[in-house]
């Protein structure tokens, strides 16, 4: 048996380990207490209820590091099954997938890609294995984002074509007649099938959203004055050029003086012939068009938006009527000042009004 005596500073220490220190340093401690107040091996075991074997190595390296050896010494860890070489190539492939491949990078899942590397690599590894080494390496699962390939070539000169007929919409008009009624306008499809979203609820009780007998849709044309906040919409069956020139008749009635300037996005019935034909007829009102591939410029989208959050939102509907009903008292509520502010224009709201 070791034996050993403790100076008062070395048994304060010890004390002080015995009930601050973690897990198995802190009884390591009570066994060098222990052992200066002369409990045998098999005491001190059995109050620790630990195996014996495991005191007096502990109190020898007390006795030759001091309180530092009582600490664990660093260890190696169980070694990765999955090697760097592999995860190399894993990491290759993910960022730069072959140009010739047939399938999309989707087909890269955990399963597919320990299917694809495990017979090359040093060592078997798991799925579970390859998600932590690949979050470790910067790698998520995530849904990729669409872009628009080619930039428009016009979009300097529709961009400063809109800029100028905004600025000559927010001067003074000498008369109504010469007035300029400055739009957003543009379309969305609302459906039947209700539109999926992150929502609360339980752990392992996923909602389940009942689907409509068969599905269907309205297709609403929609403007927004940017200076008065009036938004006006109707609602049609299809997308198409009469849908549109019919609700440019209903812009015209409902700004019966003064010129309208729309701006809409390059979608075929906006640039159709029977669209070009229908305004040389009606030159009081005029369209233009934002740059390709920019939704992001018409404010009027985030309507569309948060239409679709308030009635559409895990909701389906079985027919097109009660849909119609939530959509007609959805923009019965929307007053100017709140549709300027879902567009992002309220501060532009406040300027015309005050």
């Amino acid at each position: 048996m070791v034996y050993l005596t403790l100076m008062p500073h070395q048994i304060h220490e010890l004390r002080r380990l015995s009930l601050t220190a973690v897990g198995r340093v802190a009884l390591r401690a009570l066994m060098v207490l222990w052992r200066a107040e002369g409990l045998s091996t098999l005491e001190i075991a059995d109050r620790l209820a630990c195996d014996r074997q495991s005191v007096t190595p502990w109190i020898e390296r007390y006795l030759a590091l001091g309180v530092a050896g009582l600490e664990d010494l660093p260890r190696p860890g169980r070694p990765r099954h999955l090697d760097a070489a592999t995860l190399d190539e894993v990491e290759a492939t993910l960022d730069h997938p072959s140009p010739d491949e047939e399938a999309p990078r989707a087909r890269f899942t955990l399963a597919r890609l320990r299917t694809a590397f495990v017979a090359r690599a040093a060592r078997i590894f798991g799925v579970e294995t390859l998600r932590r080494r690949l979050h470790e390496r910067g790698f998520r699962w995530r849904r990729p984002r669409l872009w628009a390939r080619g930039e428009d070539p016009a979009s300097f000169e529709k961009q400063l074509l809109i800029e100028s007929a905004k600025k000559r919409a927010a001067e003074p008009a000498p008369s109504p007649e010469q007035a300029i009624h400055f739009c957003y306008g543009d379309a969305s499809d609302q459906h039947l099938l209700a539109v999926l979203r992150a929502m609360w609820m339980r752990v392992g009780q996923q909602v389940r959203l009942a689907t409509p007998p068969r599905n269907g849709h309205w297709t609403l044309f929609g403007s927004l004055d940017i200076m008065t906040g009036l938004f006006l919409w109707q609602a049609f069956a299809k997308s198409v050029s009469a849908s549109f020139i019919s609700f440019l008749a209903y812009l015209l009635e409902c700004y019966p003086t003064g010129q309208i300037v729309l701006v809409v996005d390059n979608a075929r019935y906006h640039t159709s012939h029977a669209v070009v034909d229908w305004l040389k007829a009606h030159p009081r009102l005029l369209l233009l068009y934002l740059p390709s591939h920019r939704p992001q410029l018409n404010p009027i989208e985030k309507i569309w938006a948060a239409l679709k959050a308030e009635v559409s939102a895990n909701r389906s509907f079985d027919n097109l009527c009660v849909l119609g009903e939530f959509i007609r008292d959805f923009f019965d509520d929307l007053l100017p000042d709140r549709a300027l502010s879902l567009a992002g224009l309220q501060k532009d709201f406040c300027e015309a009004t005050y």
